[in-house]
């Protein structure tokens, strides 16, 4: 678990340092805002207490809260098939939330007045 946490840890440090290594233009601009969005999100999820930095006990409670989100059957540990099931739900959640958003803007991305 320490190397999957890891992992997230160091795709959002390089992300950000991507962002910044690009030659300037839209494209460095939008990686860079959203290695700033994904920080964002990061600390939203993860600084339990609000006081701006994420405590090694923080970051590990929330994956251990994730952790039992896909242990269905809370024996501790996560099958293939929990791990399947988990992530088709998450993906089914993320296509109904897409609909919506569809369904809510008109032809030119503007929201739809019902005219």
């Amino acid at each position: 678990m320490k190397k999957l946490l890891m992992l997230g840890v160091m795709a959002l440090v390089f992300g950000a340092g991507v962002a910044n290594a690009e030659d300037g233009g839209d494209v460095a601009n939008k990686r860079k805002a959203m290695a700033e969005k994904m920080a964002e999100k990061l600390f939203k999820h993860h600084d339990i207490d609000g006081n701006g930095v994420i405590s090694k006990d923080e970051f590990i409670k929330s994956a251990e809260d994730r952790f039992d989100k896909i242990d269905a059957d809370n024996n501790g540990e996560i099958t293939k098939e929990e791990a399947k099931s988990y992530r088709s739900k998450e993906r089914e959640k993320w296509r109904e939330m897409m609909e919506k958003r569809k369904e809510g803007f008109g032809k030119r991305g503007q929201p739809d007045t019902g005219e």
